[in-house]
């Protein structure tokens, strides 16, 4: 009975407001109305993607699990609260105008945002994370919010970068170094070529040294023995969901060190504040591992990297990164 009132308090609420119908951009259909004001992020994902443009629209914002603390990001993000998804009583008493949900281009979420928008009676938009459109993303959610000049910046941040990584990739099409991804503690967990959790190396051409099927429920779980076999060139670290990377595990176990990785010096510990470079969510905290892995793979500057990584941080997270900062996000 109470989740039917709230539901019809939820209605009332948004009938005075002008309707309109967008098309979002998973080609649904969607009417929604035309000036919001309360946004509720679906998850971590649309969270980050959300908060540089609107973070003052943002209702509440999605859990990220394993995480507690966020350092180099503003401190609002901190502020606004988080909300459990499951629970319907409390998504409808902070009456949110729309959800936004975000998808992958290998995904097809049309069914399961269409029961959530019958289950809830709100409005869900769709947003592209793909790691190659996040420039069309953010001038989608600057029409959205009728904020076409502020998501300018944005857009133009990550097209520019796009077309460096063109050139890049033009001018060095044959990469060969091959990387292992390990998350978690144990150095035994990774993520084939394929998987949206590695779209990093898959949008850089990066080879990916994990020759195993893309697991259905998840993480891939390996052994050394296979790792040794792969033999990859180098090795990147990530935590995963409160685990610490394995970097200390990889250099303390003298078995690894037969890995040319391992003898080339090239283990890498993957940032991961306020986000991980590479994963965890997979959202528009990727961007900086792509800045980076220009440098690791394709000659780019030092200098411009942390350039890049700098702005950045200025403009998505709204942190002014200092140098010692941004030596701090690799210890």
């Amino acid at each position: 009975m109470k989740t039917l009132l709230l539901i019809i308090l939820y209605v009332s609420f948004t009938l005075g407001a002008t309707a309109k119908t967008i098309t979002d951009m998973l080609g649904r259909e969607v009417v929604i109305p035309d000036k919001i004001n309360r946004i509720l992020p679906y998850d971590s994902k649309t969270s980050i993607l959300l908060f540089p443009i609107a973070s003052k629209e943002m209702a509440r914002k999605g859990a990220l699990p394993g995480k507690k603390h966020y350092s180099f990001i503003s401190d609002k993000y901190a502020t606004i609260p988080e909300i459990d998804m499951k629970n319907m009583e409390e998504i409808l008493a902070i009456h949110p105008q729309i959800i936004v949900a975000g998808f992958h281009e290998d995904s097809n979420q049309s069914e399961t945002m269409k029961k959530l928008e019958d289950r809830l009676h709100i409005p869900v938009v769709m947003v592209d994370l793909s790691i190659d459109h996040l420039d069309k993303t953010y001038s989608f959610i600057g029409k959205l919010l009728h904020k076409e000049q502020e998501s300018k910046i944005f857009s133009q941040f990550l097209s520019d970068l796009y077309k460096q990584v063109y050139t890049y990739k033009q001018s060095t099409p044959d990469l060969v170094n091959s990387v292992y991804y390990t998350i978690g503690s144990s150095g035994l967990m990774t993520d084939p070529a394929g998987s949206k959790h590695t779209e990093v190396l898959t949008y850089l051409n990066i080879p990916n040294a994990a020759k195993i099927d893309i697991p259905s429920g998840g993480h891939a779980k390996v052994n050394l023995e296979q790792v040794l076999m792969w033999n990859p060139d180098y090795i990147f670290a990530a935590g995963f969901k409160g685990e610490q990377n394995a970097y200390s595990t990889i250099q303390a176990n003298g078995r690894w060190g037969s890995i040319r990785a391992i003898q080339e010096n090239n283990l890498y510990k993957i940032p991961a504040q306020p986000f991980g470079w590479f994963d965890h969510p997979p959202s528009i905290n990727r961007i900086p591992g792509v800045i980076w892995m220009c440098q690791l793979f394709y000659g780019q500057t030092a200098t411009s990297t942390r350039e890049k990584i700098t702005q950045f941080y200025q403009l998505f997270y709204h942190y002014n990164l200092s140098q010692t900062e941004y030596k701090e996000l690799f210890e």
